[in-house]
Formats: structure tokens, C-alpha cells, sequence
């Protein structure tokens, strides 16, 4: 005997069996959403970082006027892929000023070679799995973004011609030079010595 079902004993039933469905195949936590997303290929942080080596001279002493610290020391550590901060950017615009510094003056060049020295050895610790090193791509490239602004202004950049300024906004964007505009900011102090070029940015950035 066929039994003719009710929509009400229809709805029922799928209620019920939807019901135990969840409790016996539970939806992933946010956690283990979390989780299954950083375990995605397609997210730099989420690449596998190597486990801590005895780190090379060249990692631990980056040599000057040299762009190979970026793929030896910090993208065969942390794995971020083409886009990541070592080679996407690091790497890249270390690259492009070599590259371009006959546009800059003497003192330009100095400059240049100092500033590219102080942003690889700061990220040194990184480089070889110091214990305050960061421990996913985002982290490491917020790090990289936050020390560009007082190597910049420490080796001297506001103490260059402003034919030198064009010079490096041309290698290097605005939008990028800094990362932010705070970040360049929060370096001024009180005193003039970088009044000149903070007036030359606000133009450039108009």
C-alpha cells in the first residue's frame, strides 16, 4: 500500500532530517574556516615558511648595492611568490634603482645606496627566523612598508636637489614610496630640514 505523504509531513521529515544532519556533519567552525582559507595556495601569507636554517653571511650581513638579498634570504624563507613583498616589490624596485641611478646626482647615488642597504638590514631578522620574526607574508611586507619612511628620510633624502626627488619618484611611485602618507609623516620632526621636500610631495600628489 502506497502511503500518499502530506506537504506537512514533507516539511516535517526534511526539517528533521536537515536537524541531524547538523548535528552529526557540523558546519566548520569560523576557526576552521579561517584555517582552510589560510591553507589556500592562492594567499601569499599562507605559503609554507622554511624552517630556520644556520642563516648565510649574506643574510646576516646584506652586502652593499646588492638586490640578491630578497630571493636568497627573505623569499626562499617565506615562500610569497611573485607578487609577495620580497620579489613583487623589494626585489623589483631594488632592481630598477640600479638600474636608473645615472638619473640621479652623485649625491643621489650615495643616497640610493645607503637607503637600499637600510631597508634589507632591517628586515635581517626576518631574513634568518630571528625570535621577533614575522610569520606570514602580510606581516613581513607591513613590516618592509613600515621601515621605508626612516630610511628614506634617515640617509638623507631631504637633503638632496630636487631634481634628485623626480628622479626617485619617477623609479618609484608616490603611492608606493611610502606606502602611506602617515608612514612618511610620522617621521618629520619639528624642525625644517624636510620642509622643502614635504612642499615637493604635496605637489607631486595633487
Amino acid at each position: 500500500m502506497t502511503r500518499c505523504w502530506s506537504l506537512t509531513q514533507r516539511i516535517i521529515v526534511f526539517t528533521a532530517a536537515l536537524t541531524l544532519l547538523a548535528v552529526f556533519l557540523p558546519l566548520p567552525s569560523d576557526s576552521e574556516q579561517h584555517l582552510h582559507h589560510l591553507s589556500s595556495p592562492a594567499a601569499p601569507e599562507s605559503q609554507h615558511i622554511s624552517a630556520s636554517t644556520p642563516p648565510s653571511d649574506e643574510c646576516l650581513h646584506p652586502p652593499p648595492d646588492s638586490c640578491t638579498f630578497y630571493a636568497d634570504c627573505l623569499e626562499s624563507r617565506y615562500h610569497c611568490g611573485p607578487t609577495g613583498y620580497p620579489l613583487g616589490y623589494g626585489q623589483n624596485y631594488c632592481n630598477k634603482f640600479k638600474a636608473e641611478r645615472a638619473t640621479l646626482s652623485a649625491r643621489g647615488q650615495t643616497w640610493m645606496r645607503t637607503t637600499m642597504h637600510c631597508l634589507q638590514e632591517a628586515l635581517v631578522p626576518d631574513a634568518i627566523g630571528a625570535p621577533n620574526a614575522t610569520t606570514n607574508c602580510a606581516a613581513l611586507e607591513h613590516k618592509a612598508f613600515s621601515t621605508h619612511a626612516g630610511c628614506y628620510v634617515g640617509s638623507g633624502v631631504c637633503t638632496l636637489p630636487p631634481s634628485d626627488w623626480g628622479a626617485v619618484l619617477h623609479i618609484v611611485e608616490l603611492k608606493t614610496l611610502f606606502d602611506s602618507w602617515d608612514a612618511f609623516t610620522a617621521t618629520l620632526t619639528a624642525g625644517t630640514e624636510c620642509l622643502e621636500f614635504y612642499v615637493f610631495l604635496l605637489k607631486q600628489d595633487r
